[in-house]
């Protein structure tokens, strides 16, 4: 198990070398993330969507249990920090974000690729799709509402997050693949082959970047809250998936190992930023820090129950 997780987190010590020591200046870590958000990522998804059977890209089952545990911990850490820790309502939201956002594209897809010899595309589809329909929007309308103090979602608010979501080009890219594949379109060789060779530099430019985000990030905020947003995000989120696979005894193999590997991320990596927003910049770098570290040992630990 450590042969397939200690590659991944080599390359996040690598960023945080290469970043910490100025062997890559960190200016260069927005460029490198846009990289991976804007042509890597986007060009593993329609390369291996592309060539699947639309019939094949949805599992309802596996939709509904990764939605459900990415929910009940949402929801379980909004009232922890908001009734335990009497903290104000935007601070329980955007702690609730990071138990909620797992970061599969840039940790979960990699070891998933390591884990299993012909790992699913549609099941990192289908994840994306759920997180960025159901778990980001919800987090941030109920965020940006409780952070304006306003009563209710509102207009401004709902088109904000409109626009993030059509934006993504995560989103645009699995789009795209489905209707390649509904189509029954393939893409001229000179474009499928580019897509290809980028598509191979996904996860390590990821990696790498996470790593080199992690420099300079102190433990800053209420490190009770961080320990509550970590264990919920590492341990509940997962076993709450788990619980619900029960239900869904039919569901392929794959698909079982792929959204129980997906759930026991980390955050996602630009949980900062987006906390930043909100004045929590340095409770959300912490958190990230801390999360991504002990996922080390939890993911190992997952994998070595699932072998």
């Amino acid at each position: 198990m450590l042969n397939i997780t200690a590659p991944i987190f080599f390359l996040i010590l690598l960023g945080f070398a290469g970043i910490r020591f100025g062997l890559l200046p960190k200016e260069a870590l927005p460029a490198l993330s846009r990289f991976v958000l804007y042509f890597a990522l986007p060009s593993v998804m329609i390369t291996k969507i592309s060539a699947l059977d639309l019939r094949a890209v949805v599992n309802v089952p596996y939709m509904f249990v990764y939605a459900l545990g990415g929910l009940v911990a949402f929801f379980i850490t909004l009232a922890i920090v908001r009734y335990g820790l009497k903290e104000g309502w935007s601070v329980a939201a955007v702690s609730s974000m990071g138990a909620m956002m797992p970061n599969s594209s840039f940790i979960g897809f990699p070891i998933l690729l390591q884990y299993l010899e012909n790992a699913p595309a549609q099941a990192f589809a289908m994840a994306l799709v759920v997180e960025n329909i159901i778990f980001l929007p919800l987090a941030l309308m109920l965020i940006e509402s409780f952070h304006n103090h306003q009563p209710g979602v509102g207009k401004q608010v709902f088109v904000k997050v409109l626009k993030r979501i059509v934006s993504n080009p995560i989103i645009l890219s699995v789009f795209a693949g489905v209707m390649l594949s509904l189509l029954d379109l393939r893409l001229p060789h000179f474009i499928g082959g580019g897509l290809e060779l980028l598509a191979m530099a996904a996860a390590p430019s990821a990696l790498v970047v996470i790593g080199g985000s992690l420099v300079g990030v102190a433990i800053a905020g209420s490190k009770v809250r961080t320990g509550i947003v970590a264990s919920i995000k590492l341990l509940l989120f997962p076993m709450v998936v788990f619980a619900s696979l029960q239900a869904f005894p039919d569901m392929p193999r794959e698909l079982q190992v792929s959204v129980l590997v997906f759930a026991a991320m980390p955050m996602f990596s630009i949980f900062p930023i987006l906390g930043g927003e909100y004045g929590q910049r340095s409770f959300c770098s912490s958190t990230l820090l801390v999360t991504t570290v002990l996922s080390f040992f939890s993911i190992s630990a997952l994998l070595l129950l699932l072998h």
